[in-house]
């Protein structure tokens, strides 16, 4: 067996190794089955959700199934990111301090989660409140102060 049959021998033992390792800790990428099920309770929770706002049928024991494996998973740890992937990222200069996996929470265009009711029941969503109107731009901005007529 010449060196480079042995050290390619080497180099598959020693991968097979890291996958065995980092399968075990739970950080084994797309490979690692926590990841990928959260993903895949996340995607079935939003086709739930989608039906639901949409006045279509929506199996409310899949509903409980799907919530109760992913508050499983987060008790666990192993949903790793609460980042949403179709979000446009963050203007240039704002914190995302406080947000769960490095990214900033965007506000929530249909509303705002009401506190869940005693019992357990699931929130309910209610349409944001009026937001003021901005301000008027200053008076140097405006074509009437420029105006030296």
């Amino acid at each position: 067996m010449g060196f480079l049959d042995k050290a390619k021998a080497a180099a598959t033992d020693l991968a097979a190794k890291a996958d065995t390792a980092l399968g075990s800790s739970g950080l084994g990428g797309p490979k690692a089955s926590s990841g990928g099920d959260a993903d895949r309770y996340f995607r079935d929770l939003g086709v739930l959700v989608f039906l639901e706002a949409n006045g279509r049928p929506a199996d409310p024991e899949e509903h409980l199934r799907v919530m109760t494996a992913l508050q499983e998973m987060d008790t666990r740890g192993a949903i790793h990111s609460f980042a949403l992937q179709t979000s446009p990222p963050p203007p240039p200069g704002t914190a995302a301090a406080g947000s769960r996996g490095g990214f900033p929470s965007p506000p929530d265009p249909a509303g705002s989660p009401v506190p869940p009711t005693p019992g357990g029941a699931a929130p309910q969503w209610q349409a944001p409140a009026a937001t003021t109107p901005p301000p008027p731009p200053p008076s140097w901005m405006t074509k009437d102060s420029n105006d030296n007529s």
